[in-house]
Protein backbone atom coordinates (compact mmCIF):
# COMPACT_ATOMS: atom_id res chain seq x y z
CA UNK A 1 0.00 0.00 0.00
CA UNK A 2 1.14 3.56 -0.69
CA UNK A 3 2.08 5.26 2.58
CA UNK A 4 2.80 8.72 1.25
CA UNK A 5 1.69 10.85 -1.66
CA UNK A 6 4.95 12.79 -1.95
CA UNK A 7 8.43 13.21 -0.53
CA UNK A 8 9.92 16.67 0.03
CA UNK A 9 13.70 16.96 -0.17
CA UNK A 10 14.98 19.79 1.99
CA UNK A 11 14.35 20.78 5.62
CA UNK A 12 14.93 24.50 5.24
CA UNK A 13 12.23 27.13 5.46
CA UNK A 14 11.07 26.40 1.90
CA UNK A 15 10.80 22.63 2.28
CA UNK A 16 8.93 22.92 5.59
CA UNK A 17 6.59 25.61 4.25
CA UNK A 18 5.77 23.46 1.23
CA UNK A 19 5.06 20.52 3.55
CA UNK A 20 2.51 22.67 5.40
CA UNK A 21 0.85 23.72 2.14
CA UNK A 22 0.53 20.15 0.85
CA UNK A 23 -0.69 18.87 4.20
CA UNK A 24 -3.44 21.51 4.14
CA UNK A 25 -4.43 20.12 0.74
CA UNK A 26 -4.89 16.70 2.29
CA UNK A 27 -1.76 15.03 0.93
CA UNK A 28 0.30 12.72 3.10
CA UNK A 29 3.91 13.85 2.81
CA UNK A 30 7.30 13.07 4.32
CA UNK A 31 10.25 15.47 4.56
CA UNK A 32 13.87 14.33 4.30
CA UNK A 33 17.19 16.13 4.35
CA UNK A 34 20.79 15.79 5.41
CA UNK A 35 20.22 18.68 7.85
CA UNK A 36 17.17 18.81 10.12
CA UNK A 37 15.39 21.95 11.38
CA UNK A 38 16.99 21.38 14.78
CA UNK A 39 20.50 21.66 13.31
CA UNK A 40 20.55 25.42 13.84
CA UNK A 41 24.35 25.51 14.06
CA UNK A 42 24.89 23.71 10.75
CA UNK A 43 26.28 25.61 7.78
CA UNK A 44 24.85 22.88 5.56
CA UNK A 45 21.77 24.99 4.90
CA UNK A 46 21.04 28.70 5.03
CA UNK A 47 17.74 28.88 6.90
CA UNK A 48 19.05 29.09 10.50
CA UNK A 49 21.33 32.03 9.67
CA UNK A 50 18.93 34.44 8.01
CA UNK A 51 17.98 37.80 9.53
CA UNK A 52 15.17 37.62 8.57
CA UNK A 53 13.23 40.75 7.75
CA UNK A 54 10.60 41.28 5.08
CA UNK A 55 12.41 43.63 2.69
CA UNK A 56 11.40 42.77 -0.84
CA UNK A 57 13.78 43.20 -3.74
CA UNK A 58 11.40 41.59 -6.25
CA UNK A 59 12.02 42.64 -9.84
CA UNK A 60 9.08 41.04 -11.66
CA UNK A 61 5.41 40.29 -11.13
CA UNK A 62 5.93 36.67 -10.05
CA UNK A 63 8.42 37.67 -7.35
CA UNK A 64 6.16 40.46 -6.15
CA UNK A 65 3.20 38.09 -5.92
CA UNK A 66 5.20 35.64 -3.80
CA UNK A 67 6.46 38.35 -1.47
CA UNK A 68 3.04 39.95 -1.09
CA UNK A 69 1.44 36.62 -0.23
CA UNK A 70 4.09 36.00 2.42
CA UNK A 71 3.73 39.53 3.81
CA UNK A 72 0.01 39.02 4.35
CA UNK A 73 0.58 35.65 6.02
CA UNK A 74 3.18 37.24 8.32
CA UNK A 75 0.52 39.77 9.35
CA UNK A 76 -1.64 36.91 10.57
CA UNK A 77 1.28 35.14 12.25
CA UNK A 78 2.38 38.29 14.08
CA UNK A 79 -1.00 38.46 15.79
CA UNK A 80 -1.19 34.76 16.59
CA UNK A 81 2.43 34.09 17.70
CA UNK A 82 4.25 37.42 18.23
CA UNK A 83 7.39 35.75 19.59
CA UNK A 84 7.92 34.28 16.09
CA UNK A 85 6.97 37.24 13.94
CA UNK A 86 6.74 40.90 14.89
CA UNK A 87 5.71 44.08 13.11
CA UNK A 88 8.23 46.85 13.70
CA UNK A 89 9.57 50.12 12.23
CA UNK A 90 12.20 50.09 9.47
CA UNK A 91 14.57 53.00 8.82
CA UNK A 92 16.89 53.26 5.82
CA UNK A 93 19.45 56.03 5.35
CA UNK A 94 21.51 57.21 2.38
CA UNK A 95 23.97 59.97 1.57
CA UNK A 96 23.21 61.21 -1.93
CA UNK A 97 20.13 61.87 -4.01
CA UNK A 98 19.11 59.02 -6.27
CA UNK A 99 20.55 56.24 -4.07
CA UNK A 100 17.07 55.17 -2.97
CA UNK A 101 14.49 54.08 -5.52
CA UNK A 102 10.86 54.16 -4.48
CA UNK A 103 9.90 50.50 -3.96
CA UNK A 104 6.97 48.65 -5.48
CA UNK A 105 5.73 47.72 -2.00
CA UNK A 106 5.32 51.27 -0.62
CA UNK A 107 1.52 50.84 -0.54
CA UNK A 108 1.73 47.35 0.94
CA UNK A 109 3.82 48.14 4.03
CA UNK A 110 2.55 50.40 6.80
CA UNK A 111 3.20 54.15 6.99
CA UNK A 112 5.69 54.50 4.17
CA UNK A 113 7.16 58.03 4.11
CA UNK A 114 10.39 59.90 3.55
CA UNK A 115 12.10 61.29 6.64
CA UNK A 116 12.42 65.03 7.13
CA UNK A 117 15.90 66.51 7.56
CA UNK A 118 15.21 66.99 11.28
CA UNK A 119 14.69 63.24 11.64
CA UNK A 120 18.16 62.38 10.32
CA UNK A 121 20.69 62.14 13.18
CA UNK A 122 22.92 65.22 12.96
CA UNK A 123 25.93 63.19 14.08
CA UNK A 124 25.57 60.74 11.19
CA UNK A 125 26.95 61.02 7.64
CA UNK A 126 23.46 60.57 6.18
CA UNK A 127 21.33 63.23 4.50
CA UNK A 128 18.21 61.27 3.53
CA UNK A 129 16.01 58.55 4.94
CA UNK A 130 12.79 56.61 4.69
CA UNK A 131 10.66 54.75 7.20
CA UNK A 132 7.79 52.28 7.23
CA UNK A 133 6.67 49.22 9.19
CA UNK A 134 6.99 45.55 8.17
CA UNK A 135 7.86 42.22 9.79
CA UNK A 136 10.87 40.40 11.22
CA UNK A 137 11.18 36.74 12.20
CA UNK A 138 13.01 34.80 14.87
CA UNK A 139 14.39 32.26 12.41
CA UNK A 140 15.47 29.45 14.77
CA UNK A 141 12.11 29.59 16.57
CA UNK A 142 10.21 29.83 13.29
CA UNK A 143 11.95 26.74 11.89
CA UNK A 144 11.21 24.90 15.13
CA UNK A 145 7.57 25.99 14.96
CA UNK A 146 7.18 24.76 11.38
CA UNK A 147 8.77 21.41 12.26
CA UNK A 148 6.82 20.92 15.47
CA UNK A 149 3.43 21.64 13.91
CA UNK A 150 4.22 19.29 11.00
CA UNK A 151 5.15 16.47 13.37
CA UNK A 152 1.98 17.09 15.36
CA UNK A 153 0.09 16.48 12.12
CA UNK A 154 1.91 13.18 11.60
CA UNK A 155 4.43 14.41 9.02
CA UNK A 156 7.80 12.67 9.49
CA UNK A 157 10.96 14.77 9.15
CA UNK A 158 13.88 12.41 8.67
CA UNK A 159 17.60 12.71 8.24
CA UNK A 160 18.60 11.03 4.99
CA UNK A 161 21.51 11.85 2.72
CA UNK A 162 20.69 11.03 -0.90
CA UNK A 163 22.84 11.28 -4.01
CA UNK A 164 20.09 11.32 -6.63
CA UNK A 165 16.44 12.18 -7.03
CA UNK A 166 15.88 8.62 -8.16
CA UNK A 167 16.49 7.33 -4.63
CA UNK A 168 13.64 9.43 -3.26
CA UNK A 169 10.97 7.50 -5.14
CA UNK A 170 11.55 4.40 -3.01
CA UNK A 171 13.26 5.24 0.28
CA UNK A 172 13.16 2.25 2.67
CA UNK A 173 11.58 4.25 5.52
CA UNK A 174 8.96 5.81 3.28
CA UNK A 175 8.11 3.47 0.42
CA UNK A 176 7.19 4.14 -3.17
CA UNK A 177 5.96 7.54 -4.31
CA UNK A 178 5.45 9.09 -7.71
CA UNK A 179 5.99 12.73 -6.74
CA UNK A 180 9.09 14.40 -5.27
CA UNK A 181 9.41 18.06 -4.31
CA UNK A 182 12.99 19.18 -4.80
CA UNK A 183 13.64 21.97 -2.31
CA UNK A 184 17.28 21.04 -1.85
CA UNK A 185 18.74 24.53 -2.35
CA UNK A 186 22.46 24.37 -3.08
CA UNK A 187 22.14 20.57 -3.19
CA UNK A 188 20.54 20.88 -6.64
CA UNK A 189 23.97 21.65 -8.07
CA UNK A 190 25.31 18.16 -7.24
CA UNK A 191 22.14 16.06 -7.03
CA UNK A 192 22.11 13.39 -9.76
CA UNK A 193 19.03 13.94 -11.86
CA UNK A 194 19.32 17.71 -11.51
CA UNK A 195 23.01 18.79 -11.65
CA UNK A 196 21.99 22.41 -12.15
CA UNK A 197 25.14 24.39 -12.93
CA UNK A 198 23.19 27.63 -12.56
CA UNK A 199 23.09 27.09 -8.78
CA UNK A 200 25.72 28.90 -6.71
CA UNK A 201 26.21 30.13 -3.14
CA UNK A 202 26.34 33.72 -1.96
CA UNK A 203 28.19 33.82 1.32
CA UNK A 204 26.80 35.92 4.12
CA UNK A 205 28.45 36.87 7.41
CA UNK A 206 26.59 38.37 10.37
CA UNK A 207 27.03 39.05 14.07
CA UNK A 208 24.37 38.04 16.57
CA UNK A 209 24.30 40.45 19.51
CA UNK A 210 22.16 41.26 22.52
CA UNK A 211 20.62 44.72 22.82
CA UNK A 212 17.52 45.62 24.81
CA UNK A 213 17.44 49.19 23.44
CA UNK A 214 17.10 48.51 19.71
CA UNK A 215 13.63 47.75 18.33
CA UNK A 216 13.86 49.15 14.79
CA UNK A 217 15.36 47.66 11.64
CA UNK A 218 18.02 49.85 10.07
CA UNK A 219 19.84 49.83 6.77
CA UNK A 220 22.46 51.85 4.89
CA UNK A 221 21.72 52.31 1.18
CA UNK A 222 25.30 52.55 -0.06
CA UNK A 223 26.25 51.84 -3.69
CA UNK A 224 29.96 51.81 -2.84
CA UNK A 225 29.48 49.12 -0.21
CA UNK A 226 27.30 47.13 -2.58
CA UNK A 227 30.02 47.17 -5.25
CA UNK A 228 32.36 45.57 -2.69
CA UNK A 229 29.85 42.85 -1.77
CA UNK A 230 29.06 44.54 1.54
CA UNK A 231 25.77 45.60 3.06
CA UNK A 232 24.88 47.20 6.38
CA UNK A 233 21.71 46.22 8.19
CA UNK A 234 20.34 45.81 11.71
CA UNK A 235 17.48 43.35 12.31
CA UNK A 236 16.03 42.86 15.81
CA UNK A 237 14.55 39.41 16.36
CA UNK A 238 11.21 38.87 18.07
CA UNK A 239 11.26 37.16 21.45
CA UNK A 240 12.46 37.76 24.98
CA UNK A 241 16.20 37.32 24.35
CA UNK A 242 16.74 40.82 22.88
CA UNK A 243 18.72 39.32 20.01
CA UNK A 244 19.71 41.50 17.05
CA UNK A 245 21.35 40.47 13.77
CA UNK A 246 24.02 42.77 12.36
CA UNK A 247 25.20 42.38 8.79
CA UNK A 248 26.70 41.81 6.48
CA UNK A 249 28.02 40.79 3.08
CA UNK A 250 26.95 39.16 -0.18
CA UNK A 251 29.80 37.21 -1.80
CA UNK A 252 28.72 35.16 -4.85
CA UNK A 253 30.46 31.82 -5.50
CA UNK A 254 32.24 31.86 -2.14
CA UNK A 255 31.85 28.40 -0.59
CA UNK A 256 33.98 29.07 2.50
CA UNK A 257 32.35 28.89 5.92
CA UNK A 258 35.14 30.62 7.84
CA UNK A 259 34.47 33.84 9.74
CA UNK A 260 36.48 36.82 8.48
CA UNK A 261 37.57 38.72 11.64
CA UNK A 262 38.20 41.98 9.76
CA UNK A 263 34.77 41.84 8.16
CA UNK A 264 33.21 41.14 11.57
CA UNK A 265 34.85 44.28 12.96
CA UNK A 266 33.72 46.30 9.93
CA UNK A 267 30.13 45.10 10.43
CA UNK A 268 30.16 46.18 14.08
CA UNK A 269 31.59 49.60 13.21
CA UNK A 270 29.19 50.19 10.31
CA UNK A 271 26.12 49.19 12.30
CA UNK A 272 27.11 51.25 15.34
CA UNK A 273 27.51 54.27 13.07
CA UNK A 274 23.84 53.88 12.09
CA UNK A 275 22.59 53.06 15.60
CA UNK A 276 24.81 53.90 18.60
CA UNK A 277 22.21 52.34 20.91
CA UNK A 278 23.75 48.98 19.98
CA UNK A 279 26.66 49.63 22.34
CA UNK A 280 24.94 48.35 25.51
CA UNK A 281 25.57 51.74 27.14
CA UNK A 282 22.56 53.57 25.73
CA UNK A 283 24.65 55.14 23.00
CA UNK A 284 27.38 56.58 25.22
CA UNK A 285 29.99 53.91 24.45
CA UNK A 286 31.52 52.67 21.21
CA UNK A 287 31.24 49.77 18.80
CA UNK A 288 33.63 47.83 21.07
CA UNK A 289 30.95 47.82 23.80
CA UNK A 290 28.49 45.81 21.69
CA UNK A 291 27.55 42.58 23.47
CA UNK A 292 28.42 39.83 20.97
CA UNK A 293 26.76 36.42 21.18
CA UNK A 294 28.11 34.75 18.03
CA UNK A 295 29.63 35.26 14.59
CA UNK A 296 27.66 33.51 11.86
CA UNK A 297 28.19 32.28 8.31
CA UNK A 298 25.46 31.24 5.89
CA UNK A 299 25.53 30.25 2.22
CA UNK A 300 22.51 31.64 0.40
CA UNK A 301 21.14 29.16 -2.20
CA UNK A 302 21.17 31.31 -5.34
CA UNK A 303 20.57 30.50 -8.98
CA UNK A 304 21.37 32.43 -12.16
CA UNK A 305 18.00 33.44 -13.57
CA UNK A 306 16.33 33.16 -10.18
CA UNK A 307 13.99 30.62 -8.64
CA UNK A 308 13.25 27.40 -10.47
CA UNK A 309 9.65 26.45 -9.70
CA UNK A 310 8.23 23.98 -12.20
CA UNK A 311 6.65 20.57 -12.63
CA UNK A 312 8.63 18.06 -14.67
CA UNK A 313 7.65 14.58 -15.86
CA UNK A 314 10.60 12.25 -16.27
CA UNK A 315 11.47 8.63 -16.82
CA UNK A 316 13.39 6.77 -14.19
CA UNK A 317 14.87 3.30 -13.92
CA UNK A 318 12.48 0.80 -12.36
CA UNK A 319 12.28 1.75 -8.68
CA UNK A 320 11.86 -1.92 -7.81
CA UNK A 321 15.42 -2.47 -9.00
CA UNK A 322 17.84 -1.23 -6.36
CA UNK A 323 20.85 -1.24 -8.67
CA UNK A 324 19.22 1.56 -10.66
CA UNK A 325 18.89 3.91 -7.67
CA UNK A 326 21.68 6.18 -8.91
CA UNK A 327 20.70 6.24 -12.58
CA UNK A 328 19.93 9.80 -13.71
CA UNK A 329 16.57 10.68 -15.13
CA UNK A 330 16.08 10.37 -18.86
CA UNK A 331 13.53 12.16 -21.02
CA UNK A 332 12.98 9.32 -23.48
CA UNK A 333 11.77 5.76 -23.28
CA UNK A 334 12.51 3.16 -25.93
CA UNK A 335 10.46 0.06 -26.59
CA UNK A 336 13.27 -2.22 -25.42
CA UNK A 337 13.47 -0.73 -21.95
CA UNK A 338 9.75 -0.09 -21.51
CA UNK A 339 9.44 -2.58 -18.66
CA UNK A 340 12.39 -1.12 -16.79
CA UNK A 341 11.19 2.51 -16.87
CA UNK A 342 8.63 4.40 -14.85
CA UNK A 343 7.14 7.84 -15.40
CA UNK A 344 7.34 9.98 -12.27
CA UNK A 345 7.02 13.65 -11.45
CA UNK A 346 9.29 16.15 -9.72
CA UNK A 347 8.42 19.69 -8.73
CA UNK A 348 11.52 21.83 -8.44
CA UNK A 349 11.53 24.67 -5.91
CA UNK A 350 15.05 25.97 -5.41
CA UNK A 351 17.32 28.91 -6.16
CA UNK A 352 15.54 31.58 -4.12
CA UNK A 353 18.80 33.12 -2.85
CA UNK A 354 18.42 35.63 -0.02
CA UNK A 355 14.62 35.85 -0.32
CA UNK A 356 13.83 32.50 1.27
CA UNK A 357 11.76 33.66 4.22
CA UNK A 358 10.05 36.66 2.64
CA UNK A 359 8.99 34.55 -0.38
CA UNK A 360 8.47 31.18 1.30
CA UNK A 361 4.71 31.18 1.68
CA UNK A 362 4.12 32.58 -1.79
CA UNK A 363 6.36 29.90 -3.30
CA UNK A 364 4.56 27.23 -1.28
CA UNK A 365 1.28 28.38 -2.78
CA UNK A 366 2.77 28.09 -6.29
CA UNK A 367 4.02 24.59 -5.54
CA UNK A 368 0.52 23.73 -4.31
CA UNK A 369 -0.92 24.74 -7.69
CA UNK A 370 1.68 22.60 -9.47
CA UNK A 371 0.68 19.67 -7.28
CA UNK A 372 -2.93 20.27 -8.36
CA UNK A 373 -1.76 20.08 -11.98
CA UNK A 374 0.04 16.81 -11.25
CA UNK A 375 -3.02 15.34 -9.51
CA UNK A 376 -5.20 16.35 -12.44
CA UNK A 377 -2.79 14.72 -14.89
CA UNK A 378 -2.62 11.56 -12.76
CA UNK A 379 -6.41 11.34 -12.55
CA UNK A 380 -6.78 11.74 -16.31
CA UNK A 381 -4.17 9.04 -16.82
CA UNK A 382 -6.00 6.67 -14.48
CA UNK A 383 -9.32 7.26 -16.20
CA UNK A 384 -7.77 6.60 -19.60
CA UNK A 385 -6.76 3.14 -18.41
CA UNK A 386 -10.30 2.20 -17.31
Amino acid sequence: MVKYDAVILGCGVLGLSIAHELTRKGLKVAVVGKDLPEDIHSTGFASPWAGANWHSFATNESERRRDEKTFKEFARLSKEIPELCERRPYVYYWRNKGEWEEPWYKDLVFGYRLLSSSEIPSSSPFKYGVTYEAYTLNTPLYLSHLATTLREKGVPIMRNRVSSLAELYDLPAIGKVELVINASGLGSRSLIGVLDELVYPAKGQTVLIESKDVNECYGDINPVQKSRGESTYIIPRPGVDNHVILGGCYLPNDWSTNVNPQLAEDILKRCWEICPLLDDKRGTGSWEDIKIISHNIGLRPCRTGGLRCELEYVEIGNINNRKNSLIPFTKTKTKSDHDDQKTVAVIHAYGIGPAGYQSSLGISEEVGRLVDDWLSHSNRKQKSKL
